[in-house]
This record gives structure tokens, C-alpha cells and sequence, in this order.
């Protein structure tokens, strides 16, 4: 509007004046409005071709990996067979030089052993008496001398006798040097710790440069597609001025034509009501954002399925897998990427602290149990060794609500406190540092069904139940109690003074109890393991069905299934059921459990494999 009446007050003293050069004006200006036009498409297109350089550019810098692709390390081809190997072999030959070092010991040992014994027979025959000693009937002189010498002579003979063994055991003690035979264990040791470093080394940083190549490949695409969402919203708002530069000139030629017009208010009032488009001004990057995707990329299976080739070594089935499945003693993990554990717990059978040791609350005077054995050492752990000395578990069978164990607090006892038990209680003490790394494969945690006899009643089989033995447990009756358990009080007030007969297991604890401890005895029958960390002896058959090898645990082979039932049994929770090629019994395996195999990982066998699955509790 203000535009339309500078217009009209322009056109009247225009009239009033010659009309000059009017038009010339009006053209020269429509001229540099034409320039103005110009550098706004030009504007357009210079941001337009930045948003589609950025979009060109997304993959910049981002690595591109095949599926097959792998993250090395320097120098590794990725096979830990020769690591492996390595280490295993150098294992093998520390019991023979172990061996070698003891029975050097154990000789010399010996040795010394009988040169004690020589050297005080020695000292106690290198003393001759007077011809007195000699004992002589009647006053005959030359019966007399014959005694003394013939005396003399034996002494002689077993003084030279004892002499001789002497120096023969002291020279063989010189030859028995064994600390060549030491150094050469302990040199074994060190170089079997090397190499077993060298593998948890190579593998932590595999695991470490996996885990940073695969973390990099979608954060980089990431990244730059940010970048592009941003150069598309600065672009757009570019293009949005533009488009509003554009309109604003194509009105203002609008309105200098009018000052040519021969109507000039016609003119003015067609340039106000006229709709201006702006689609001339536009970018194809912007529009087109929305139809717009990130860039494909290929992620390595590495990424997806993870690495299969060897568990990070400060997993805790790490030992179990690499080490113990083999039989293989290895060390603590010593590795960069492995975590070091400020304390480690020693387990003390058949032994028991007086309740003066128990550790009470100062708050509540009450004395500190749990039913839970981890918070137990959780709490001791936490405390640390100066105030805990560690955990008392009455019947060495972990705590419940009935029987929770006991903290049994650190000042005021040492091991020399800990007492002997009869009903094969424990202690488990906590200890400064890591600790040797023990693993097994062995089910720890197994329920046993009993059958014993009496022999009052021999005929007469009775049945009990022990829960939480290892597996491949033996059981015996030895021994009576008549002070820790209520069975052996009750015994005593029957009238048999020495209580009640124990059933122990091979590691001398108390596992149940017997008859009365009179002249009737007890007899195991038959000991047999029903089930086995939450397993039980029996399974389902799938037909014609296979695992591939991956899901199998290796160096596992078995010519009878009775054969591998019994040990994926003995293996508890670490064996998921048993696999058999033809399904002829002649070739089984046992499937790996720790891969939480399911039917979905199960595929259809064309040569009618099949798969037997371990149930459950």
C-alpha cells in the first residue's frame, strides 16, 4: 500500500514536470532488480548443491567392512590353535618336572633321614670301654684275652660296618642336588604363566578391538546423518528468505511497470490483489529429505553374532570352557582385561568355631547370621579381613531360613582356633588377593537317593535323601555324635552313651544320620544321583533333528548313551542334553550349555540325526 501511493504521488509530479526520463529511470531499476533475481536463484543453487554434497558425503570417514570382515590384532591370523597348543603342551610337562623335583626331594630327604639314624648309631658305637665290659667265668688269663679280643674285634666290625654306610649315605646326599630339578619346575611354571598370557592377551584384545571397530561403524553413520538433518534444516530455513527476496522483487516490478501504465491506480490495484508464486525458489535436497535414507552399510556377523573363536577372558565361563574342559591347570587370569579380586574365600572341612568367636550386632546385640551365603560374604568382604575372619556354616551345606551360617568375626582367632568337627561342619575363611583359580566341570550341587541296611534287620532296606553333594560322591557310616545334633542327644537319652552313627561323605562331613550307636551297624547299599543342579536323569528325544558343531562342546565323544547321560549329568548345568549324528547310538556328544539352546536352534536332519534334550526339575 505505502509502495501504490509513493507510486501515484511519483506519477503526478512526474505530470507536472516534462516526463523526462522516467521510463529510463524505470528500466535501469528493473535492470538491477533482474541482478537481484539472478543472485537469489544463484543463492538457491549454491544451497541446494551443498545439502546434496552433504547427502553424497554421509559414508565419508565411516569404514567399510565386509560380513566376513574380522579385527585383528597385529600379527594374529586369528587362530588360537598354535596359542592354544602352546599352552596346553607346556601344562602338560609341569607334573612330570613337579614329579621329577619331589622325588629328587623325597630321596634326598631320605638320605638324610638314614645319615641321622648312622651318625647317632655311629656316635653311640665310637665309644670303647674298658676291658671290664668284657664278661669272663672264672680266673683263667687266657680265656679272658680271648674274650677281650674276640669282644673288640665285633666291636671293630661294627664300627667299620657303620662307618662305611655312613660315608656311602653321606656321598650319595651330595649326588641327590636338586635344585637344578626346582629351578627347572618353577622355570616351567614361569614359561607356562607366559604363555598363557600370551593367549588371555591376544584374545582380550581381540575382544577389545571387536568391540570398538563394531561400537565406531553405526555411531559414524550416525553421526553424519546428523550432520545432513542439520544442513537440510539450515537449507530449508535459507531457502524459505529466498523464496520470500523473490516475491518481494517480482512485486516490486510489478508496481514500477505501473509507473509506464496508462492507468496507473488500475495498474497498483492489479499489483496489490496479484498472488505471487514461489516455487521457482526451491531446493530438490530439501523436498526430497523426507524420501531420503541413510546409506546402507554391511556390519561384520562379528558384530551381530559376536566372537566365537574364544570367550572374553574375564568371562566367568572362561576357565570352565578353556581350561578345565581340556584339563588343563592354569593359573589365575593375569591379563590387562581381567579383574583381579581383593579377596577369595578357602573352604576348611570338618571344622567348626566356638560361639564366643560368632560376631554380634552392636546395635541389637543380635547375633549376625544370613540365609543367603553371597550376601554372607558380601558383608564380610565388606567389613574386610581385620574384622571378619569369615563364615561358619553348622552343617556345611550352604545357609536356609532353618540353619542361616554365622560370621565369625577376626579379632581374638587364627586357624589354630578353628576346632575339629565330628558332623563335618566347615569354615570358610576369607583370604587377601585372588587366590588360585580352581574350575571344574563337575555338578557341585546334586541330590542323592540311599539305600541302607541294619544289622539288626539286614533284610530291611531303608531309604534316605542328601541334598547338595558333588557329584560322584561316595558315602560311608563311620563315627558317632553325641554333643552337635539333636539325633545323637536323643540317642544319649535313650541310654546309648555314644549317640547316634554318622553318615559321612568322602570328605569326612556329616551328611545324615543312622541308628543309635549300640551294637546294631549300618550299611550303605547303593548311593545313586537322581538329580543334578536343577537336572534331572532323564530326557527328551527329538528325531531327526541336528545341532551344528558350534553348539557342541568340544573333545566330547561317547559310544553308549547311558554312557554320555552319565556325563552330561556329572556336568550339571553345563550340559543341555546329548547329541547323536545317526541316531545309532555309535556317536554322541554332549550339547553345551551355556548357549541357551531352544527347538528354534534345532534344524531338520536329512541323514536322521537326533537330539536328546536333559529335563528340568
Amino acid at each position: 500500500l505505502l509502495m501504490a501511493q509513493q507510486a501515484k504521488v511519483a506519477r503526478k509530479s512526474s505530470q507536472k514536470e516534462a516526463d523526462g526520463n522516467i521510463q529510463d529511470f524505470v528500466a535501469m531499476i528493473k535492470k538491477e532488480l533482474g541482478k537481484m533475481e539472478d543472485k537469489i536463484k544463484n543463492a538457491v543453487t549454491a544451497v541446494d548443491k551443498g545439502c546434496k554434497d552433504t547427502y553424497a558425503n554421509l559414508s565419508a570417514g565411516c569404514p567399510v567392512y565386509a560380513s566376513n570382515t574380522s579385527f585383528l590384532p597385529s600379527g594374529f591370523d586369528g587362530d588360537f590353535t598354535p596359542l592354544r597348543e602352546a599352552h596346553s603342551s607346556c601344562r602338560s610337562q609341569i607334573s612330570s618336572r613337579k614329579q621329577e623335583m619331589n622325588s629328587c626331594k623325597s630321596s634326598r630327604e631320605s638320605l638324610i633321614l638314614q645319615e641321622h639314624t648312622l651318625t647317632a648309631q655311629f656316635r653311640s658305637i665310637n665309644v670303647f670301654e674298658s676291658p671290664e665290659e668284657c664278661s669272663v667265668k672264672g680266673t683263667d688269663v687266657l680265656g679272658y684275652l680271648a674274650s677281650m679280643r674276640d669282644h673288640f674285634d665285633g666291636k671293630k666290625t661294627t664300627w667299620w660296618s657303620t662307618y662305611y654306610k655312613l660315608e656311602n649315605v653321606t656321598q650319595n646326599i651330595t649326588k641327590w642336588n636338586c635344585t637344578e630339578k626346582e629351578l627347572a619346575y618353577y622355570d616351567k611354571l614361569t614359561e607356562c604363566s607366559e604363555k598363557q598370557l600370551a593367549l588371555e592377551e591376544t584374545a582380550c584384545e581381540l575382544h577389545a578391538r571387536t568391540k570398538e571397530a563394531c561400537a565406531l561403524l553405526p555411531s559414524c553413520f550416525d553421526k553424519n546423518w546428523k550432520g545432513y538433518s542439520a544442513q537440510v534444516e539450515l537449507a530449508n530455513a535459507t531457502i524459505q528468505d529466498l523464496r520470500f527476496e523473490f516475491i518481494a522483487v517480482k512485486r516490486i516490478v510489478c508496481m514500477l511497470d505501473a509507473f509506464t501504465a496508462d492507468d496507473l491506480e488500475a495498474k497498483i490495484e492489479e499489483c496489490m490483489s496479484k498472488k505471487y508464486s514461489g516455487a521457482a525458489i526451491s531446493s530438490e535436497c530439501v523436498e526430497g529429505f523426507l524420501d531420503a535414507s541413510m546409506p546402507s552399510f554391511i556390519t561384520p556377523d562379528v558384530c551381530t553374532k559376536g566372537i566365537t573363536s574364544i570367550l572374553h577372558p574375564n568371562d566367568a565361563n572362561f576357565n570352565e570352557t578353556e581350561y578345565a574342559s581340556q584339563h588343563i591347570a592354569a593359573g589365575p587370569c593375569m591379563a590387562s582385561c581381567c579383574e583381579l579380586e581383593l579377596y577369595h574365600w578357602q573352604t576348611y572341612t570338618n571344622a567348626f568355631v566356638t560361639s564366643e568367636h560368632y560376631m554380634y550386632d552392636s546395635d541389637t546385640n543380635r547375633m549376625v547370621t544370613f540365609t543367603n551365603m553371597e550376601e554372607a560374604k558380601n558383608a564380610c568382604e565388606t567389613m574386610g579381613s581385620v574384622l571378619c575372619f569369615g563364615i561358619y556354616d553348622a552343617n556345611c551345606d550352604g545357609p536356609s531360613p532353618e540353619n542361616p551360617v554365622k560370621i565369625v568375626k577376626a579379632p581374638g582367632i587364627d586357624l589354630e582356633s578353628v576346632k575339629e568337627s565330628s558332623v563335618g561342619s566347615c569354615v570358610q575363611k576369607l583370604m587377601s588377593g585372588p587366590g588360585t583359580t580352581l574350575t571344574t566341570t563337575t555338578a557341585q550341587s546334586c541330590i542323592y537317593e540311599i539305600q541302607y541296611s541294619s544289622s539288626q534287620a539286614p533284610d530291611e532296606v531303608k531309604t534316605l535323601t542328601v541334598e547338595h553333594q558333588e557329584y560322584g560322591e561316595a558315602f560311608r557310616f563311620s563315627g558317632c555324635d553325641n554333643q552337635e545334633l539333636d539325633e545323637g542327644k536323643a540317642c544319649v537319652a535313650s541310654g546309648a552313651q555314644n549317640g547316634v552313627r554318622l553318615l559321612k561323605n568322602r570328605y569326612g562331613q556329616a551328611v545324615a544320620t543312622g541308628s543309635c550307636c549300640t551294637s546294631e551297624t549300618n550299611k550303605v547299599i547303593l548311593a545313586e544321583a537322581k538329580q543334578c543342579d536343577g537336572y534331572k536323569d532323564e530326557y527328551t528325544k527329538y528325531s531327526s533333528m541336528y545341532l551344528t558343531a558350534s553348539n557342541l562342546i568340544r573333545g566330547t565323544s561317547y559310544h553308549s548313551i547311558r554312557a554320555a547321560q552319565i556325563a552330561c549329568l556329572k556336568m550339571g548345568h553345563k550340559c543341555w542334553g546329548l547329541f547323536d549324528d545317526k541316531c545309532d547310538m555309535g556317536n554322541l556328544m554332549l550339547v553345551d550349555g551355556d548357549l541357551n539352546i531352544t527347538t528354534s536352534t534345532m534344524r531338520e536332519s536329512h541323514q536322521k540325526s537326533c537330539v536328546y534334550e536333559k529335563l528340568k526339575v
